[in-house]
């Protein structure tokens, strides 16, 4: 995999998640304005912290990715998917949905009532898994099924999965 980097300037970052923090906060007013919570109001700061550096990256993100690259990366470089190993993934992804479907059954998004880039964090490796390698993992719960349609069938995600 390819290092993420963004350049800005003399400013270098390095790091995905990093990079998509920096950019939503430096373009607040083109629309990104609420993805991240102003640390002025604490505690649905601290919630976005918890599902954005916490859930997403321990709970959500190693098993999707390695969903990801058992099925779809490792065939495209001539390797051979481990299939145990696709189906201890989707195993653990299923058992680490269940504290989404908790979550989710008391706030509409992650981080509480507004979407926050702690949901959009899961659209990637997300659609990735529910669309193109079939796993209903994102749809087998009705939290995390009603949660992952709202955020995956939003307008801007619909136009950069066109290409747009």
């Amino acid at each position: 995999m390819s290092k993420s980097f963004k350049q800005d300037g003399d400013f270098v970052i390095f790091e995905s998640r990093a990079i998509r923090r920096y950019i939503t906060t430096k373009y607040a007013d083109y629309g990104t304005l609420g993805l991240i919570p102003p640390q002025a109001d604490l505690q649905t700061w601290a919630r976005f912290e918890e599902a954005a550096a916490s859930i997403e990256q321990n709970n959500f993100d190693p098993f999707a990715s390695g969903l990801a690259s058992e099925k779809v990366f490792k065939p495209m470089r001539g390797g051979i998917t481990d299939e145990m190993r696709v189906k201890e993934l989707n195993e653990i992804l299923h058992e680490k949905l269940e504290a989404y479907e908790r979550i989710l059954s008391k706030r509409k998004y992650l981080a509480g009532d507004d979407i926050t880039l702690a949901d959009l964090f899961h659209l990637p490796y997300g659609t990735m898994v529910a669309e193109q390698l079939g796993i209903d993992a994102l749809t087998s719960k009705p939290n995390v099924a009603r949660w992952w349609t709202d955020i995956s069938s939003r307008p801007s995600w619909m136009s950069v999965k066109s290409g747009a």
